[in-house]
């Protein structure tokens, strides 16, 4: 990846076009089966534009408790478009039409309040723990939406988690929503960047506000080549993380001090309560044990498998992880 970005062709994306970053683009349309593509810096960039793109100030998206908008990027919708977020909170992350309309009918509609604007879902539910939300049930809410006239966008990130789960294509995933950003960097192990797709007429105006945002870029391509060949090589290896997800949820559930549901992609979300640590506390004990795990509630840390990690690192970060458990005096006392 290295190699391939330090010769790339590049030219000036602001100034006539960088052709790199052009290819990048046309292929991740291509694979969307989206008419238009924009290379953007993160994802957080590539959903605030498609806010921008979808709404009007003073509405309001309805969404769910659980996603990525509703956690981290509440302030920048509403700083950036405008725009308040009406979230819903579903028992498995998955946005149903009932919870549709529930989220629509729950406020009197009249001059003074928010009107919809938009839909927003995320694939996978990463507060789910990697969850892949299937097509049948986006079909049903896309049935749902535009019967209610409302656009519906798709915070991806790591989207070809959910195609490699599911067997579903990525454009098959697309073509269920208006808009979608895709992540380079979360799944795919590209250092930089996201793509948001969709329309033309509404990839042009992002591309718009993107430089309002100070997201445009010169010589592009050195960072479009990067997430090239992340596309181009990369998406193959998606069924060995999940494997490894699989196998190192098998090994941590060994030990009494676990619990996790069986994951569904690349994240393993896992109760430490059994430890008689806190979920804080015990992000510290297996950074001494020499593995970094993310503190996800009081409770619960998140492990994630990437590119990178073989079966051997598994194994040898289960065994840290129940070394860890194992030197706290709660858990020397049980039977």
């Amino acid at each position: 990846m290295r190699r391939f970005t330090a010769d790339a062709e590049v030219g000036d994306d602001l100034y006539g076009g960088d052709p790199t970053t052009q290819r990048l683009e046309r292929r991740c349309a291509e694979l969307l089966g989206k008419e238009a593509a924009l290379f953007t810096a993160s994802g957080t960039l590539s959903n605030q534009l498609a806010i921008r793109v979808h709404t009007e100030r003073g509405s309001e998206i309805i969404t769910d408790a659980k996603y990525h908008i509703n956690f981290f990027e509440g302030a920048a919708t509403a700083d950036l478009s405008g725009v308040v977020l009406n979230p819903v909170d579903s028992p498995d992350g998955i946005l149903t039409p009932c919870l549709l309309d529930a989220a629509v009918d729950r406020k009197r509609r009249s001059r003074p309040t928010s009107a919809p604007s938009l839909v927003w879902i995320a694939n996978t539910v990463n507060y789910c723990g990697g969850r892949a939300i299937s097509l049948s049930d986006l079909a049903d809410l896309r049935a749902a939406s535009l019967a209610k006239g409302l656009p519906t966008h798709m915070d991806g990130a790591r989207l070809p988690n959910s195609s490699v789960a599911t067997g579903a294509s990525l454009a098959e995933y697309a073509a269920t929503v208006d808009t979608v950003a895709v992540s380079f960097a979360k799944t795919l192990g590209a250092p930089f960047g996201s793509v948001l797709a969709g329309p033309a007429e509404l990839i042009e105006r992002a591309s718009v506000y993107r430089l309002w945002y100070g997201g445009g870029l010169h010589q592009s391509g050195f960072m479009a080549a990067a997430a090239l060949y992340a596309l181009e090589h990369n998406m193959d290896q998606l069924d060995e993380d999940h494997a490894h997800t699989r196998l190192l949820h098998e090994f941590l559930v060994k030990s009494p001090a676990f619990s996790s549901p069986e994951p569904e992609t690349n994240m393993v979300i896992a109760d430490v309560s059994g430890t008689g640590l806190s979920s804080a506390e015990f992000v510290s004990a297996a950074a001494e044990a020499g593995v970094k795990v993310a503190r996800w509630t009081d409770t619960q840390v998140r492990l994630v498998a990437r590119l990178g990690v073989d079966e051997a690192v598994v194994r040898d970060a289960a065994r840290r992880l129940h070394q860890a458990a194992d030197r706290q005096p709660s858990l020397a006392m049980k039977p």
